[in-house]
This record gives structure tokens, sequence and C-alpha cells, in this order.
């Protein structure tokens, strides 16, 4: 996979491991969001079938890593859009709950009500966490597929398995997997699904993607928008108002989806990505990651454990007394780049990272360690 890192605008000297916080994009992904800003100086080029056409192809590679149908996939500007269409159309009864992990991102936390925190299990297996906590007074089931601190492992299937059992519905966030880790969505059968567009995705920020259900084509928009109506193609007819919608989820896209500037470049990066195919990103990852995991483990850090974990992202608590924001920092002085999430030192490679790049981590992590432990460093600290 190396071969994929001349694609990239990265400095030799830039060690880049955060794709779970934002990705670099394309030299062609660059090129074209260029080319399509500059589009708007001729405006007169503009069709009026420009406003559905590249939608309807963006739909279509998402749908194609999803394995399911691009009627399926709404386009959206942000997964809190998503969420606040999944809580307007999964209403809550009285005296019933929302399960969520404990420590979820706040994007999918804010916008429920009457919601109930899975504890975070010391062993890592939130599967076994959830199906115990699911009950006749769960009405929704809110989760990701990896947990988007340490990368541990949802059970999609088998979440939704008990979820669908005591008729409660199923909405999952995949942001931290989605282009990167091969997913049937079917195969779990979410009421919706997002995903932004922005990290593993090698897009843009401004593009999320919304799945859909068919059992909920008929439920309400958002909002209230001009182009996800019945016959909007015909300009000369939009006076002719009516209540009818664009066929299966596309009445849940955004007013001004047709984002003439950043949909080209998403278009670009779903078609690397439908290309390449998750299958040999995800095996590409993983290889790199068992090389760090073992160099951690080397070090003292704890990573969870293998058949709990989702194999693209590492999530590394420190031994006793080690600041992992400090670590985090100076790390960055070094031009390596990695994240701190909920105290644990978050790496996430991509295709464009090497063996090198993991090795350049261990060895610098390392020497920051012994650095740390060094009598010199104590007496300085103290």
């Amino acid at each position: 996979m190396s071969m994929y890192r001349a694609l990239f605008n990265i400095p030799d000297s830039v060690c880049f491991l955060n794709s779970a916080f934002i990705s670099p994009q394309m030299k062609k992904i660059t090129e074209a969001g260029m080319k399509a800003t500059a589009f708007k100086e001729q405006p007169w080029r503009l069709q009026t079938s420009d406003f559905f056409t590249g939608c309807d192809e963006l739909r279509g590679f998402v749908a194609n890593l999803l394995k399911t149908s691009a009627d399926n996939i709404a386009l959206i500007p942000a997964v809190s859009y998503g969420v606040e269409t999944a809580v307007l159309n999964l209403p809550v009864p009285a005296g019933k709950t929302v399960l969520m992990p404990e420590g979820e991102f706040p994007s999918n936390v804010y916008p429920w009500k009457n919601r109930t925190f899975v504890p975070r299990p010391q062993n890592q297996d939130w599967t076994s966490a959830f199906l115990a906590a699911i009950d006749e007074n769960t009405a929704v089931v809110s989760v990701p597929q990896t947990d988007w601190s340490d990368g541990s492992h949802f059970d999609l299937a088998a979440i939704s398995q008990k979820a669908k059992s005591v008729g409660a519905a199923l909405v999952v966030d995949v942001s931290q997997s989605f282009g990167v880790s091969p997913m049937e969505v079917k195969s779990f059968d979410p009421d919706f699904l997002f995903s932004v567009g922005y990290k593993w995705q090698l897009g843009p920020y401004g593009v999320s993607y919304m799945y859909v259900a068919d059992r909920h084509w008929q439920g309400r928009p958002l909002e209230n928008n001009w182009v996800n109506r019945r016959y909007s193609e015909d300009f000369t007819k939009l006076t002719e108002y009516t209540d009818e919608y664009h066929v299966g989820a596309r009445r849940f896209d955004s007013g001004q989806h047709s984002n003439f500037a950043l949909n080209p470049m998403a278009i670009e990066a779903m078609k690397v990505l439908n290309a390449i195919t998750p299958e040999k990103i995800f095996a590409h990852i993983t290889s790199l990651n068992e090389t760090l995991v073992n160099g951690l483990a080397a070090l003292g850090f704890e990573v969870v454990p293998q058949n709990r974990r989702t194999g693209h992202m590492i999530g590394a608590r420190a031994p006793g007394g080690v600041c992992v924001k400090d670590l985090c920092g100076r790390l960055r002085e070094k031009n390596i780049f990695v994240s701190v999430r909920c105290n644990s030192l978050r790496i996430s490679p991509h295709i464009y990272n090497t063996d090198q790049d993991i090795m350049k981590f261990l060895v610098e992590l390392k020497r920051l360690m012994d650095e740390s432990a060094s009598p010199r460093s104590r007496e300085l600290e103290a």
C-alpha cells in the first residue's frame, strides 16, 4: 500500500497516524475541489440536471460500500443532522429508554432524551455489556461499530438481534469504520446509520451520509426543502407545490445537498475506496497494527484485546504515571501525529502509511518513555 503515499501531499518528514481525527486528502481530490469551485465562476454552464446527477452518483458509491441500494442513502451535512432525523422518527414512549455507551461521541448523545449509558466494561467487551443491558424497557439502541476512543468493537449483528427481540430500534454511527472496515448493512439491519465523510473516507469536511431502512421511507424529514420533492427536476413547475417526495431515503436529504464544490471531492474519495475496496484497505492497516500492538505492549501500554477491537484503530492506555496528553504533544514536536481520546493514545493509520511510519512512531515513543523514566527526569519533576 505504500504506493499510495505518493498520491497524497504528505512530506517524508511527517508521520501521520491520525485518520480517526481527520484524514489527508489525495492530491487529485484537492484538484477536483479546485475545479469544482472554479465552476461557479461561469454559472451559465450549470444545468438543472446538475442538482441531481452528481448526488445520485455519490449515493451509488456509498451504497456499494454498504452493499445496499442507492435508494437507501440520504446526503446530509453532518452526523448530528442524521441523529436528529432518527430522533424525529423514533419517538421514545414514556417509561422507555435509549441505550448508548458511556463515553459516546457527543453528537450521538445530545439529541436523545431518556438516555441511559451502558458503563464502559473493564474487559472492553461492549457486546456482552449491551446484550445484558437491552430489555423490555429499551426503545432505541444507539451504538457505533467501533468505539471512537480505543477501537473496541461492537458486534452489530448480535446487538441488533437482541434489540429486535424486545422491539427496540437500532441506530448506528459508523464514522470510525465506514470505508475501511468491510460491512454489509443488511446483516445487522439498522433503522438509521450514519457516517461522516472526512475521516477514513478521505473526503471533504461537510459531506456526510445516512442509511435509512426501507421501513422508514415514509418518515418525516428534518426539514422541508424543495429539492427533495418529486418533480423538482423541472424548475418551471416548482410552484406546483406537492407533498410527494423523491423515492426512498432522498426525502431525508438536507437542503443544498447538491453541493457543487464539495460533492465532486466526495465522489473522487468514494471512487478511491470502491476501487481499492475496504477489504484490501483493512488488510493493510491491520498488518501495520500487528507491529504497532506488539511494540506498544513491549513499552507497557495496554491495548484492547484483539478479539474485542476493530483491527484498523488502536487505543493504548499508558503505564501508571505517564501522561498521554503530554506524550501526544511531544510526539507532535517530532512531526508524529496521533490523538488522545478518553485517556487513550489513539493511533489510526491508513493507506498512505508504511511500516517505516510505525517504526518511527515506536522508536520515538520508546525514547520519550525512557526519557521520562530516567533518574534525571524524575529529579527534575520532583
